[in-house]
């Protein structure tokens, strides 16, 4: 794992159930960027990601520790209420969503758990891959298909949608940021910069305010999980030019409005009323109609009025908890690279949900990355077996 990431697949050090599991996890991250279909990118999560996962429950003879008892009590109280609640709405389908969520979550954790090492070096090449194919969809969006500068860009692959694949961008951008130090030598000299400028490019063409906010307000806070001199520097410098770019280019930032999310939070909050302890059940369809425009939305594109809509307050409630549960993991865990990527993913996906998100129980898509991600990672920070204390460089090398 010296050179570049596909050695792993024939490096005789490793154990061939670990580079399996490792292409699994490469397919999670990076597989929407190349695959045409989403039935595609599903079957290749089932041979690469969850059937390692399954067999190496039987290969490993310490697999229970492999997952942090209280997070996985605070995801069983909100897996069982989701299931509940098909008792008075929703459709049973949905339980299939539930299972891949916690088959995925397996397969991850036992690469975490046999290969620590290979599990956090995996990650920060995917991240800077996935930089590098930030460049190829402007390229390709603006120059091959020749549309205008002023249309906003999607990325390759399945990433056609222009918010979610802005998502996908900002957390795998963060993930490079913060684990960067488990590329090799000659990436951490600039070329990872390279990469993290393709993540912002595109956050740029794609013009989404509330992704942009998200990130700018995870870059200002970052100064908690790490105070230091550089950390502050960051964090004003951030501050000084969202300042300058809204007194200077207002029309630009603000272009749009508010897309109608008061409005459909409104609406959500009124649809909450009629149902406010219980919801209407998982995946239960529903329809915001705005007056003003007679325009209709399936959902509220607001991740937790759509959580409360579906699940009433008490699921909300479920999902707040285990969400407090990874951010505490993440910053019992600050000392260390993982655990602040943990905490900024954390924070930059509580931020970009509010404009936009279905529930968290959807197939493994762009949700998944500000949905599940950050959650994923912080079971992971027990799976690797981080301590509290331990220093970047000993997770560095």
């Amino acid at each position: 794992m010296n050179n570049w990431p596909w050695s792993f697949i024939h490096s005789s050090h490793i154990p061939v159930l670990e580079r399996w599991l490792g292409l699994g996890m490469l397919w999670l991250l990076l597989g929407l960027f190349i695959m045409p279909t989403n039935k595609v990118y599903h079957q290749g999560l089932i041979y690469l990601l969850w059937l390692p996962g399954v067999i190496s429950l039987f290969k490993t003879p310490t697999w229970y520790q492999a997952f942090d008892r209280l997070l996985l009590s605070l995801l069983g109280l909100s897996v069982a209420w989701a299931a509940l609640s098909l008792s008075w709405g929703g459709h049973p389908r949905q339980l299939k969503e539930v299972f891949y969520v916690l088959i995925s979550l397996n397969g991850l954790l036992m690469l975490a758990l046999r290969n620590p090492r290979l599990f956090w070096q995996l990650l920060a090449y995917a991240a800077f891959i996935g930089g590098l194919m930030g460049w190829v969809a402007l390229i390709y969006h603006y120059l091959i298909q020749g549309n205008n500068w002023s249309i906003r860009t999607t990325a390759t692959g399945q990433l056609d949608h222009t918010i979610l694949a802005s998502h996908v961008m900002g957390v795998l951008c963060l993930i490079l940021v913060y684990l960067r130090r488990r590329l090799p030598q000659m990436l951490q000299k600039g070329y990872w910069m390279f990469a993290c400028s393709g993540y912002l490019a595109f956050l740029l063409m794609s013009r989404t305010k509330g992704t942009l906010l998200a990130l700018v307000a995870c870059l200002i806070l970052s100064y908690l999980w790490k105070p230091s001199r550089r950390s502050l520097i960051v964090a004003g410098t951030t501050i000084a030019c969202s300042l300058i770019g809204i007194m200077f280019f207002p029309e630009a930032i603000l272009r749009g409005g508010f897309s109608s999310r008061p409005e459909l939070l409104q609406l959500a909050w009124e649809q909450l009323q009629q149902h406010f302890w219980f919801g209407l059940g998982l995946d239960q369809e529903y329809l915001l109609t705005i007056p003003e425009t007679g325009y209709s939305f399936r959902h509220a594109h607001n991740f937790y009025a759509h959580l409360a809509v579906e699940l009433g307050v008490i699921g909300l409630t479920l999902w707040l908890l285990l969400l407090a549960g990874v951010a505490w993991r993440g910053w019992m865990t600050r000392h260390t690279a993982a655990g602040r990527a943990v905490c900024a993913l954390l924070c930059f996906s509580c931020i970009a949900l509010l404009t936009d998100g279905l529930g968290p129980w959807v197939k493994p898509r762009e949700e998944w990355f500000t949905v599940w991600l950050p959650i994923f990672l912080g079971f992971s920070l027990q799976a690797a077996r981080i301590k509290p204390l331990e220093k970047d460089h000993c997770q560095c090398r």
